[in-house]
């Protein structure tokens, strides 16, 4: 109860990408178009295979984020975030196995502490991945607004406390189909900006994109992946990590 009244206080216009509040952030003209002819406004309101654009949400390097509406028979209807891989990326062969094996990943992920996957697929030539939508903001986001970018003590705890039981799950997740183990998952990039909070305090691991199934191979692995300064001295030098 004390944190959510502490973010409702803090997260007034506060916006995140795979939150349901709204962003201010930019892309450049080759970055936005999800044909070869639309622009972000162009596209609300518009219907992606089952989903209806809402509300654009943010971009990163390689996928814009939109508030979606998936519709069905009957009235059934749902908020998700939708992920849409940017055009530029399209034709990449690295960058699309990267991201189909982002979902694989975390398709296999059903914790509360974990932002879920709802569904994966492929509309007219566009990589699409529908998350759950977090109604509140990112840690990075809160940690702006705060005086220093500190948080108090007892929510730093209970950040930690939530993210380790995700990263637990993570670690030891259940068996995909048709395997009788799986492998633990690794999530090397555990940044305030992959970590949601909603408007009712839960905190959330979202963004497997640079995750590593932990395997026999690891040692084969010749690039670091993920932001440095939230690292760990084996990570940075491409070491095993558990």
């Amino acid at each position: 109860a004390a944190l959510l009244t502490f973010l409702l206080a803090q997260s007034a216009a506060l916006a995140v990408p795979c939150s349901s509040a709204t962003s201010q952030r930019t892309m450049p003209a080759w970055m936005v178009k999800v044909g070869s002819d639309s622009s972000p406004g162009d596209l609300l309101g518009q219907d992606f295979g089952p989903y209806r654009l809402v509300r654009r949400l943010g971009v990163g390097g390689m996928a814009q984020t939109f508030e979606a509406i998936r519709q069905g028979p009957s009235g059934f209807s749902q908020r998700v975030c939708l992920k849409l891989v940017l055009p530029y990326f399209r034709e990449d062969k690295t960058f699309v196995e990267l991201f189909e094996r982002e979902a694989k990943l975390a398709a296999r992920l059903r914790h509360s502490n974990i932002v879920g996957v709802i569904d994966f697929g492929n509309i007219d030539g566009t990589l699409y991945m529908a998350l759950e939508l977090v109604d509140g903001v990112d840690l990075q986001v809160l940690l702006d607004a705060q005086d220093r970018k500190r948080l108090p003590d007892d929510h730093v705890l209970l950040i930690g406390r939530e993210l380790a039981r995700a990263l637990e799950h993570a670690h030891d997740p259940p068996p995909g189909s048709g395997e009788s183990s799986a492998s633990a998952i690794i999530h090397r990039d555990i940044s305030p900006s992959n970590v949601m909070i909603s408007r009712h305090g839960e905190v959330m691991l979202t963004d497997f994109g640079v995750a590593k199934a932990v395997t026999d191979t690891w040692g084969k692995q010749s690039n670091v992946k993920g932001k440095i300064p939230y690292m760990s001295p084996e990570h940075l030098m491409g070491e095993a990590l558990d």
